[in-house]
């Protein structure tokens, strides 16, 4: 496994697999996993505990905008 840094690119690709898991368990922590899980599988990196944690920051802010997208569609 290599021990190189992810890049921005890699972090949100990342946080698209923790929001895709997010949409299916509920559960942050599965999120988490999945995340690492991604970046171990697609760029044979082992992340360091902040950037996963960084990627689930920016999963929960995508997840927020599209709640707030579909809200706002709701009201109109």
């Amino acid at each position: 496994m290599n021990n190189t840094f992810l890049n921005d690119n890699q972090i949100d690709l990342m946080a698209g697999a923790a929001v895709t898991s997010y949409e299916f368990t509920a559960d942050w922590s599965d999120a988490l996993h999945a995340a690492v899980e991604y970046s171990i599988d697609e760029f044979g990196i082992k992340p360091r505990k902040s950037a996963a944690l960084l990627a689930v920051k920016i999963a929960k802010t995508k997840w927020m905008a599209a709640s707030y997208a579909v809200k706002r569609e709701v009201v109109q």
